[in-house]
């Protein structure tokens, strides 16, 4: 998975999700980092690249490949033809490892003389999992679809960010809020922080009966106390945005 081209795509999309994310809130001290890939294939061609890259797949399968490799593409916005590629978790410790595996094993060779010719454009980028404030399954339910919300934070409000990130977590946990979710700080790219929350199916997605602010009034014992929550974790931003992703189950590893 090769260049990055100059050309900017869209803000980094930031899913921590399936088995491995599973197995990275098992163990609070485990590897935090995703490595992902955007592409974009040429116009008309996303066929062949489909073809090609899970061709891709099986090649670097039976060079053994130690990551697995996961595809999610969107299904709302305007980035439809964008497919994210991505690996959680490791640390930056063992990226100099894979990536000498993938040179010994001729990975990049392999993708330049098969699935290159297919693709427009690239974009790269690590992100870093907040280990200690999400709350995710030790054993992946069958999630499919990911909500998530991309927050554009504030020049000077990274502090607040994470205190707010921490009020609205150890709540959301003492309360017993019934969802999982997971918070992902950007290493690069447009957006710094995204929320993830998971889903089976469309169905997951209605809204519940009882809202967060409710809850956490509720929870407090003051709807005043709640408000003074929410309003200093949205004075935070600049703007925000949301998207849903589907896990292509067909082009991962």
């Amino acid at each position: 998975m090769s260049k990055i081209l100059n050309k900017t795509l869209f803000a980094c999309v930031l899913v921590f999700m399936q088995v491995m994310l599973s197995s990275a809130y098992a163990d609070p001290k485990s590897n935090n980092i995703a490595d992902a890939w955007i592409m974009v294939p040429n116009a008309g061609q996303e066929g062949e690249f489909e073809k090609a890259f899970n061709a891709h797949l099986k090649f670097r399968a039976a060079k053994g490949d130690p990551r697995s490799w996961h595809t999610y593409v969107a299904v709302t916005g305007s980035n439809l033809n964008h497919y994210i590629v991505r690996y959680c978790c490791t640390k930056w410790g063992d990226i100099d490892a894979y990536n000498e595996w993938s040179d010994n094993n001729e990975v990049q060779q392999h993708w330049n003389a098969n699935v290159a010719q297919y693709v427009e454009s690239y974009q790269h980028h690590f992100d870093e999992l907040d280990l200690e404030n999400g709350k995710w399954p030790e054993k992946d339910p069958g999630f499919k679809y990911f909500g998530i919300t991309d927050y554009k934070v504030k020049a000077g409000h990274g502090q607040s960010t994470a205190e707010g990130i921490k009020a609205l977590s150890s709540n959301a946990k003492d309360m017993k809020w019934p969802y999982s979710w997971a918070w992902i700080w950007a290493v690069s790219g447009e957006s710094n922080l995204s929320l993830v929350i998971p889903y089976k199916n469309y169905a997951d997605m209605t809204d519940p009966e009882i809202t967060f602010d409710k809850a956490l009034a509720t929870h407090l014992g003051s709807e005043e106390k709640a408000g003074e929550i929410l309003k200093a974790w949205s004075n935070n931003f600049k703007k925000t945005s949301y998207t849903i992703y589907r896990l292509r189950e067909d082009m991962s590893m």
